[in-house]
């Protein structure tokens, strides 16, 4: 009987249920975006939190079936092309708890998935862990790819709220690069917002950029103000601002996304030369823009699944095999 292992993550946006086995293919992945008004930008802690406790049980039954015992087939509604006659045991629970891998990092939304896995883990006496947001973003772009964990890389996580890279070797996990301000998935949403994109708007401004050829045109953008830590994206935005009245909405996509790949290239290679890591890995939101692969194509960065690249519980239910093993 195969050792199974189920992820739940509880994000800003997005309530995730999977469940994986020892060979590292996905059983069942479920997910539900939380609802965002309309014009809104995001969702208060508490809005987000109560929302997460109601998609769950639709979530977990979709993903277990209904099973009782625990003792689980791949759910035949779950849409994977991977067989469907896989039959084993959950042996660990795992739930991101925090966002980040350090200390006194905490949101309250990921307190609805901790208390899903302690319950299930409590019933069916499956081994309980705990990661964070960032780690599950890291597992799952790692997923079947060249990577060597065993040497050093840099991993990028490029999410909604997130603009950091990481130095990475083996379980050690170092901070080296942020935003200073906002991230390229903020500005990404806000400059969507102000088109009339329904949030989150960074895969409609992606699919703008890709239709427009500039024809010759010089970026009319400022480049990104870079420091050694850091970078800021505010004045990117404030210029975007009053452009948006001036020029098509397509041009200004193309040369946003310019500005942010040869920025992200920027960053890179920086942290490369700086840290001595050969390897770079992209997860977040934004790695799944077609735009910026194409740009990164030359330098060899790895990106993730592109299924996989927005918050998810598959990696973090790969974590779970891995420490469980």
């Amino acid at each position: 009987m195969k050792e199974l292992y189920l992820g739940i993550d509880t994000s800003n946006y997005t309530t995730s249920v999977a469940l994986t086995d020892s060979e590292g293919n996905i059983l069942a992945d479920e997910r539900t975006m939380l609802k965002v008004k309309d014009g809104e930008l995001g969702l208060r802690q508490s809005d987000a939190l109560f929302q997460h406790w109601s998609n769950l049980p639709e979530l977990l039954d979709a993903v277990l079936d209904g099973r009782d015992d625990l003792i689980e087939a791949v759910p035949e509604h779950s849409g994977l092309s991977e067989p469907t006659d896989r039959v084993g045991r959950i042996v660990a629970v795992c739930a991101s708890s925090r966002p980040r891998p350090v200390e006194d990092s905490y949101m309250p939304v990921f307190t609805a998935g901790m208390n899903a896995a302690r319950i299930i883990a409590s019933a069916t006496g499956a081994k309980l862990l705990f990661c964070s947001h960032q780690e599950g973003h890291l597992e799952a772009a790692a997923r079947r790819t060249a990577l060597e964990r065993d040497k050093p890389f840099i991993f990028a996580h490029l999410s909604g709220g997130t603009l950091e890279l990481l130095l990475v070797r083996g379980e050690l996990y170092e901070a080296i690069f942020a935003t200073k301000d906002l991230s390229y998935g903020q500005l990404l949403d806000r400059f969507g917002l102000a088109l009339g994109f329904a949030f989150p708007a960074g895969a409609c401004v992606d699919e703008l950029a890709l239709g427009y050829s500039p024809q010759g045109l010089k970026n009319p953008l400022c480049r990104v103000f870079m420091r050694d830590s850091g970078l800021n994206l505010s004045g990117l935005e404030t210029q975007l601002k009053s452009a948006i009245k001036e020029r098509p909405a397509e041009e200004l996509a193309f040369f946003l996304m310019e500005r942010i790949s040869e920025s992200f290239i920027e960053i890179c290679e920086n942290a490369k030369k700086n840290s001595g890591a050969g390897q770079v890995l992209v997860s977040g939101g934004v790695a799944r823009s077609e735009f910026l692969r194409k740009r990164c194509e030359h330098k060899g960065y790895i990106f993730g699944d592109k299924t996989l690249c927005n918050d998810n519980a598959v990696g973090v239910a790969i974590y779970g095999g891995r420490h469980w093993r």
